[in-house]
């Protein structure tokens, strides 16, 4: 082996080192980008977690205001029952609160669509970040 050929291999050798120290520092650079984007990624999940939270409070207020409509529509009807077994025509009052109750449910299945969609949406985001964080690497 001539010496020319010594000085290639070394110099070969020697950018061989510096490409490896260049990926190394480039490699440290990513994963301190990638930490700090992981330290920002749990303060959303915290935030994440407490909107979920409100969620809950807001379907449980949902069920509340159902159960209220059914307890209102039962007696409305009740009332109309007892105005066809008296044979007697439905009195001014009784058809408005039948228009108001008429609004009211109408409301509340407009307001129970937004809901459905919302956390059909929220769901499914959630179970592809749980797909994602659960795919291997």
């Amino acid at each position: 082996m001539s010496k020319s050929d010594v000085i290639n291999k070394d110099e070969a050798m020697h950018h061989d080192h510096r490409q490896w120290e260049s990926d190394v520092a480039m490699w440290r650079d990513d994963i301190d980008i990638w930490q700090q984007g992981h330290q920002n990624a749990l303060k959303e999940l915290n935030r994440i977690a407490e909107r979920l939270t409100e969620h809950t409070s807001a379907l449980e207020a949902h069920v509340d205001q159902i159960d209220s409509h059914e307890a209102t529509t039962l007696q409305h009807e009740h009332v109309v029952a007892a105005d066809f077994r008296n044979e007697t025509e439905p009195t001014a009052h009784s058809t408005a609160e039948h228009v108001k109750e008429a609004t009211r449910h109408q409301h509340l299945r407009d307001a129970h669509e937004r809901l459905k969609k919302h956390h059909h949406t929220v769901m499914a985001h959630i179970a592809m970040l749980k797909a994602t964080l659960d795919a291997a690497v």
